[in-house]
């Protein structure tokens, strides 16, 4: 990133962040939904992701709305459901230590999560270590990060990015760059190849900016 360091500035950097994490959360949740698929096409998300190098020119984007969302739900299927081999979404499969669902990662995970507060939806069936999960717990550790920035509480600032730290270091960064190459080098369709380099780069640009902005909120 390159805004200020005014608290302003930090607070936008900060709430594009968190938008960035939510979307990416999305791309990777579920099948690409009719709502999910109209922001895709948006003129604003397209100028946002191509600022960040991906630029959805696929023409499967552009096609009737049933031919689309059946494309992307096989290829979603296909790469992290199965049957068959695919990639799991899932942190524990990816660790040496593991390479089993609802490994000691997934309780690592879960207990992150509930010591900062956090509730997971009433519908959510899924495991605590699952992509989509983890993007959104930094999502939100952003959010407030972000909300702290606007009411001058340098603290409450580098707490939150003291998590963000903490979590990129212990979980993402570990697992998601490989679970991420895997899609690149087998996905069909380029629109999960985009997202997987899109996550690479923000993440790999997050661990270097979150340190920056912790400098500075420490500095207070």
């Amino acid at each position: 990133m390159t805004v200020g360091s005014s608290s302003n500035g930090l607070a936008r950097t900060a709430i594009e962040v968190s938008n960035l994490y939510g979307f990416l959360a999305a791309v990777f949740r579920e099948e690409v939904s009719e709502h999910f698929l109209a922001q895709l096409r948006s003129p604003k998300l397209r100028e946002t992701l191509t600022d960040a190098g991906i630029k959805l020119d696929d023409p499967l984007l552009q096609g009737p709305d049933e031919e689309v969302l059946r494309d992307l739900a096989v290829e979603f299927a296909a790469l992290f459901l199965g049957p068959g081999e695919h990639i799991s979404p899932h942190e524990s499969v990816h660790l040496p230590q593991g390479g089993y669902l609802w490994g000691p990662e997934t309780v690592t995970v879960r207990k992150f999560v509930n010591a900062l507060g956090f509730d997971y939806a009433d519908e959510f069936s899924g495991m605590p270590d699952h992509v989509s999960v983890e993007l959104e717990l930094m999502a939100e550790l952003t959010r407030r990060e972000s909300v702290a920035w606007e009411q001058g509480d340098t603290d409450g600032a580098a707490n939150s990015l003291a998590y963000q730290s903490q979590f990129m270091a212990e979980h993402l960064a570990k697992w998601v760059p490989t679970f991420c190459s895997e899609i690149t080098k087998i996905a069909g369709l380029s629109f999960y190849r985009d997202m997987a380099r899109l996550t690479m780069d923000f993440l790999e640009s997050e661990q270097t900016d979150i340190e920056r902005r912790l400098d500075i909120a420490k500095d207070g």
